[in-house]
């Protein structure tokens, strides 16, 4: 998932309301590219990626929490995420030089 200089690359579960609310924070963003990963599935290459890119294991994706995430090796919680982006944690911002997964809507603002 490769991220142009000046791009934001937001990840958002349109099947939650926090998600939804944030992404009408993001959408005044310049240079904003949304994806749902609801509707748009991230490939398990990408969640890969997205972990990389923000600097985190993979099992800290998992929506549930690292000690729920311990029972699955990498390769199963890639596949996971992959094929049910609910489990997933969400919005998440991917910017070449800045990535974070969004605890609040505030979050954007601050950035």
């Amino acid at each position: 998932m490769m991220i142009k200089d000046e791009e934001i690359l937001f990840l958002y579960n349109s099947n939650r309301i926090e998600d939804r609310a944030s992404l009408g924070y993001a959408l005044s963003l310049d240079n904003l590219n949304e994806r749902d990963v609801h509707k748009d599935h991230l490939t398990p290459k990408q969640v890969a990626e997205t972990a990389e890119l923000l600097d985190l294991t993979i099992a800290d994706l998992y929506f549930k929490g690292k000690h729920e995430a311990e029972r699955y090796s990498d390769d199963e919680l890639i596949q996971l995420l992959a094929n049910d982006p609910s489990k997933m944690k969400t919005p998440i911002v991917l910017k070449k030089d800045n990535s974070f997964i969004l605890s609040s809507s505030y979050d954007l603002i601050k950035e």
